[in-house]
């Protein structure tokens, strides 16, 4: 096992160099000199063996019966995808193991544990796949709790379920919690609690040097701002300590719009949601179908609350709904009701997304007609756009790598089970170029292919490339992102 890289010395200034990440003695015992990717090869069936016998998981390989189901991800689209291998690891020392094997023969790396990438980064052609998915032990210790890298949110909303505490999680039940946090992590709670990321306290992982490290704000400062919002472009986490937050009772609102209001109610919902408590959250769908435009909005709130929201939303928007239905729920019923479900079927999706410093009328109206376009076409997709106000505005731009802490809303825009991948691409495509300056950027948790980084960093955009370049020297590390 590679020396553990620790200290006081972190990643502080712009431009930093690697030794100030790492420290000169992680730095030589990780022997982080050797080759780059650029002519690497799949290792001869005999040198897997030394990876067999260094792990207490499973290797599995091109013609293994199993290989098949060890490399799928959630997405079916990438079921042709041929990594060079996949260890399952089951303990943090595995994953050590597999990155120093991978660093020996120059082989690209990449981490699967939720599997939810829209490119697929989990499975990457060539890659040594590290399955961290029995690394899922979650622990908890008063307002913390410590999550295993290969825990799902669910996971770890079950172990909080009736100590009172929480985590500001996402939506989908089945995402894991690593990648969901290292990325940013925007959910129901992210108006009143901040984003999964804003409760990180402490991290392990493994970097692509075989050095391991342990991160906080004391501890390699400069690495601990990149696991807050960059994604995992610096290594192979194996366990995160959060700071929890109290759970609480919920209401769920769905309301049903005519279509034809739906620029009305996204305006409506624009101008209302800054000034709403911070303990209510809402977002608009709107989306299209072969029979036209639909326009709906979800609020979340604590219990006994939604009611009133959801009258203050239809006001604003001056437009009756066609239906509301009210449910309240415990807390982990509440995840379970707004995830569809404790886990969900594998589906196929493309997906894209662009961030609003504002939503004007103008640009709400573009929306519409993007999602109006679609459905004239006969063709279905739609759009959600989520809040970034309230909590998620309490701490800089450039505090963490998540840059959208002063913008209006993030944009997803979906086309699920397509028959066609290429043509919801094109649509989607057409979205960002209809929105054009309107648009910001756009949400790493929501990487798109070919997208250059500068959409999803913005004004970080030159520490995360120095904090990547420290981290992953040889850039061996898949995440979808190309630096």
């Amino acid at each position: 096992m590679a020396d553990r890289a620790n200290g006081s010395d972190g990643i502080t200034g712009a431009l930093p160099r690697r030794s100030f990440l790492l420290g000169a003695g992680a730095l030589a015992a990780a022997n982080v000199a050797g080759s780059g990717v650029a002519g690497a090869q799949e290792p001869a069936a005999t040198a897997w063996d030394e990876l067999r016998e260094r792990v207490r998981g499973t290797l599995v390989l091109p013609g293994d019966t199993t290989f098949g189901p060890a490399k799928a991800l959630f997405d079916p689209q990438f079921d042709d995808r041929a990594p060079a291998g996949v260890i399952r690891a089951a303990t943090a020392d595995d994953v050590t193991a597999a990155i120093v094997y991978a660093r020996d023969r120059g082989l690209p790396i990449a981490a699967r544990a939720g599997g939810h990438s829209y490119v697929g980064a989990s499975a990457t052609d060539g890659a040594l796949v590290v399955d961290v998915r029995n690394l899922r032990e979650v622990t908890v210790d008063g307002d913390l709790v410590t999550v295993g890298t290969g825990a799902t949110s669910f996971d770890v909303l079950s172990a909080l379920d009736g100590s009172g505490h929480a985590l500001p999680v996402g939506t989908c039940p089945d995402v894991g919690l690593a990648g969901l946090a290292l990325g940013g992590g925007l959910g129901v709670d992210s108006r009143r609690y901040g984003l999964t990321c804003d409760r990180l306290v402490s991290a392990e992982l493994v970097l692509p040097t075989g050095a391991t490290a342990r991160t906080s704000a004391d501890e390699l400062p400069g690495l601990f701002w990149a696991l807050r919002g960059a994604g995992g472009v610096t290594g192979i986490v194996t366990s995160l300590t959060m700071r929890t937050c109290p759970a609480t009772a919920k209401d769920v609102v769905r309301l049903t719009f005519p279509g034809e209001a739906a620029a009305r109610v996204l305006t409506g919902w624009a101008q209302w949601m800054p000034a709403a408590d911070r303990a209510v959250w809402a977002n608009v769908e709107i989306s299209a179908t072969a029979d036209g435009l639909g326009c709906a909005v979800l609020v979340v709130s604590d219990a006994g609350a939604g009611a009133r929201a959801a009258t203050e939303i239809a006001a604003t928007a001056a437009t009756a709904p066609l239906s509301v239905d009210t449910r309240s729920f415990a807390p982990l019923d509440a995840a379970v009701r707004l995830g569809g479900g404790a886990s969900l079927p594998r589906s196929s999706k493309v997906a894209g997304s662009d961030v609003l410093a504002q939503l004007s009328p103008a640009v709400a109206a573009t929306i519409v007609d993007t999602v109006t376009a679609r459905s004239r076409g006969g063709a279905s997709g739609y759009v959600l756009i989520d809040p970034l106000d309230g909590a998620v505005r309490d701490i800089p731009a450039d505090a963490t790598a998540f840059p959208w802490r002063a913008h209006a809303a993030a944009l997803q825009w979906i086309v699920e089970s397509p028959d066609d991948p290429g043509d919801a691409r094109r649509w989607i495509a057409d979205a960002h170029r209809a929105l054009g300056p309107a648009s910001a950027g756009a949400y790493v948790n929501y990487v798109e292919p070919g997208e250059r980084p500068d959409r999803y960093y913005a004004g970080n955009l030159a520490r995360v490339r120095a904090v990547h370049r420290s981290a992953d020297p040889d850039n061996r590390l898949r995440g979808g992102i190309a630096f």
